[in-house]
């Protein structure tokens, strides 16, 4: 016999998961659990809505981005009352605010693009006469000169309109250039590098937000057409000058460390110490950011709160906690000036002024809610950082450490409760390792999919080093930078230059050990998305609730582990290609070329450096493997049963167009080659399409062929500089083997 009560006034049955009472307390008890942390999914929301701009492949009126945003802010007010009827008012209501966040996201990050617009290059030119203003100098390695930022500008054969805001330059020597002058000189601009590959990292989008819009070389020295004013605001001499301590008082290693660790210059690190101390795991050292903020910070508020508590007169009279706290976030805040105020400075700070400003009103300054604060703000000034590197790691470092350390918190206050020195250090030591492995570990993935290789020795090396960093090099290092106006620094530079050498002598250690280093072909950006959701999901969902998230952390790695890589790749600049074979090993048309991207192709694929073989021309049709076989005027492949011609001589033009399926070509093709039913060829690119393009990846099954350019997903931003689209110049059909 059914239940009454599940029976309505027409006699049909109402739905189980609808209407039974024991079915809806259980849902508004699980909402009622999540009230606590509701806030911390709203970062989540606008980081969404963040993504969802920059993931698209044409600019988003602004107007309409706008329109969309107050248009469903209204519905969202219009709706809210229904919240108070049931819990399924509660939710449409929640379902309305997560789109309003969206919206919010996708807003910010329009309005941010549109407001910090320049121009960006779209051809080489030159030489040109540049004349501009140096608002920015760093030194390179040693014997490399430096490179200079310059505002203010007037380029010959460039209107105003189409001037950028900034651009870059490299001097070859140093020439005597300071910040603040004028200067005139003979340059060759190139547009800003686009991406290596499609979907890979995108230069041109870094540069654009720091408004660069040119990257370049300047002939021979500049002429000085105005000197430096003084200006009693301008950080950048001040910058300019502790550099040039630092370098008279260190070793140039020792000094190319403490230049990254306090004024934020990393140029100026050796190739080899700086592939030592990424293999070992330290790389997050010398990229200023919470760590390096909060160790100065940390450590301003502890002397100068005891050096006032030593005071009882003023220690009886004033919040000694307080002020301390405020004279420290004084500190960061200079700190982060002469650091370069870089996004991922700017972003510690914050968090740190937040932490602070927690102490000033008696408030707990370590929770989740200021993590989440903290990115919120930061995700509506600066919207862009959510496609760094550094914001991932940060946040993600921070956040798994507080959580771990919320949960534990009940073993933590008994083990450390009346306990003696022993055991207290015994805790430090212990917390020290649980806090360098956590981090280790929540920063892995993001290490990944964004460099493509993670150190398993990483724990190891930061568990020494990481203590040297807070003990020696920060302390010593804000000692110098008090003294240097009296000329006392040249001790604390020692010592901190003392803590770089045994930094790096950590960082060759750990890098000499067999397998330190584990490498990892390129993540997929949405199985890389799942992970990090899911795993959100995990630490912010209170309740047996959270194992929902693993299914989908299962399937993550289901995408990553079955992932597909192209088998062919093609640089922008058509000077190099790259093809793969089915044991992975990478062939490539040149090893003296385009040595950058070669270098990023290798790690895209998840190759040591180095391991990509050169294809060998000479000896006609030379048989390295089944897979190819190479004449003087170019290859043969053979990939899931398609022909593939890579042609360098153009006499053999018209012998490859009736084998191959697929050609590159390093010469431009014949217009004829490229009409339909004259060559066999379904797939053919050369060297004007690689111009107009960018960058060509294709994947051959043998079911068909796919072939993707970079202009596909970029040509339409703001920060995409590519010539006008003709018609299209080579037809791409799906073939099917019989």
């Amino acid at each position: 016999m059914q239940n009454s009560s599940r029976i309505d006034k027409t006699g049909s049955e109402k739905p189980f998961f609808l209407f039974y009472p024991a079915v809806l307390e259980w849902m508004e008890y699980k909402f009622f659990l999540q009230k606590d942390n509701l806030f911390l999914w709203v970062p989540v929301c606008f980081a969404c809505g963040v993504g969802v701009y920059f993931s698209l492949s044409f600019e988003p009126p602004i107007i309409l981005s706008v329109f969309m945003l107050c248009f469903w802010s209204a519905i969202h007010l219009l709706i809210r009352p229904i919240k108070k009827v049931n819990i399924w008012g509660q939710t449409c209501v929640m379902l309305s605010f997560i789109i309003f966040l969206v919206f919010a996201g996708f807003t910010a990050a329009t309005m941010r693009t549109n407001n910090i617009y320049t121009p960006v290059l779209s051809k080489k030119i030159g030489p040109v006469t540049v004349s501009g203003h140096i608002i920015a100098i760093e030194k390179m390695e040693e014997g490399d000169g430096s490179r200079i930022t310059l505002s203010s500008l007037t380029i010959e054969k460039l209107s105003p309109e189409k001037t950028p805001r900034k651009i870059r330059l490299r001097l070859r020597a140093d020439d005597n250039v300071e910040i603040g002058q004028s200067i005139k000189a003979l340059a060759l601009l190139n547009p800003p590098s686009p991406p290596l590959f499609p979907d890979g990292f995108n230069f041109r989008r870094y540069l654009y937000f720091q408004g660069i819009g040119a990257v370049g070389f300047i002939y021979s020295a500049p002429e000085i057409t105005e000197q430096a004013r003084s200006n009693a605001w301008d950080i950048e001499p001040i910058r300019h000058y502790i550099a040039a301590r630092i370098i008279e008082f260190l070793t140039p290693r020792q000094a190319s460390i403490a230049l990254a660790l306090i004024v934020g210059q990393k140029k100026a690190l050796s190739d080899d110490d700086a592939q030592a101390i990424r293999d070992a795991g330290l790389a997050h050292m010398l990229a200023i950011s919470g760590l390096h903020v909060g160790l100065v910070a940390s450590a301003l508020f502890f002397f100068i709160r005891l050096a006032m508590v030593m005071i009882p007169n003023l220690a009886l009279r004033v919040s000694v906690k307080k002020v301390a706290a405020v004279f420290a976030l004084c500190g960061a805040i200079f700190y982060m000036l002469i650091a370069g105020s870089t996004i991922p400075t700017q972003r510690a700070v914050m968090m740190t002024a937040i932490v602070f400003l927690a102490i000033i009103i008696d408030r707990s300054p370590i929770s989740l809610r200021l993590v989440a604060l903290s990115a919120l703000v930061i995700l509506i000034i600066a919207p862009e950082s959510l496609m760094s590197a550094s914001f991932h790691m940060s946040f993600a470092a921070v956040t798994c450490l507080i959580y771990f350390y919320e949960v534990t918190r009940k073993f933590w206050m008994e083990w450390y409760k009346k306990r003696g020195w022993y055991r207290k250090f015994l805790l430090y030591f212990i917390s020290v390792c649980m806090t360098t492995l956590i981090a280790s570990i929540a920063t892995a993935p993001f290490a990944l999919y964004h460099f493509g290789q993670v150190s398993y020795l990483g724990s190891l090396s930061n568990f020494v080093a990481v203590p040297l960093l807070a003990f020696i090099i920060m302390p010593f290092a804000l000692l110098s930078l008090i003294s240097m106006p009296f000329g006392l620094d040249y001790w604390p530079l020692q010592l901190v230059g003392i803590g770089t050498k045994y930094i790096l002598d950590i960082s060759y250690w750990a890098a000499s050990l067999p397998d330190a280093v584990i490498y990892t072909s390129a993540w997929g950006f949405l199985p890389f998305v799942i992970l990090v959701l899911s795993t959100l999901f995990m630490i912010l969902w209170k309740g047996i609730g959270k194992l929902c998230a693993v299914p989908l952390i299962v399937l993550s790695m289901v995408m990553l582990h079955n992932q597909v890589y192209p088998d062919i790749l093609v640089s922008s600049s058509h000077k190099l290609f790259g093809f793969k074979d089915r044991d992975s090993a990478l062939y490539v048309s040149t090893r003296r070329r385009e040595k950058f991207v070669l270098k990023n192709w290798e790690r895209f694929y998840g190759l040591e450096e180095k391991s990509a073989q050169r294809l060998l021309y000479k000896g006609s049709q030379k048989e390295l493997r089944d897979f190819h076989s190479c004449g003087d005027g170019g290859c043969r492949f053979v990939i899931a049963g398609h022909n593939v011609s890579f042609i360098r001589r153009a006499y053999i033009q018209d012998q490859e167009c009736g084998w191959a399926n697929i050609i590159i070509s390093i010469q431009p093709m014949a217009r004829n080659y490229k009409r339909k039913n004259h060559c066999k060829a379904q797939v053919i690119i050369d060297k004007f399409d690689s111009w107009q393009n960018g960058a060509y990846a294709v994947w051959v099954t043998s079911e068909k062929v796919t072939v993707r350019n970079v202009a596909e997903t970029t040509s339409n931003r703001p920060w995409s500089a590519y010539p006008p689209k003709p018609k299209n110049r080579h037809f791409e059909k799906k073939h099917e083997n019989k």
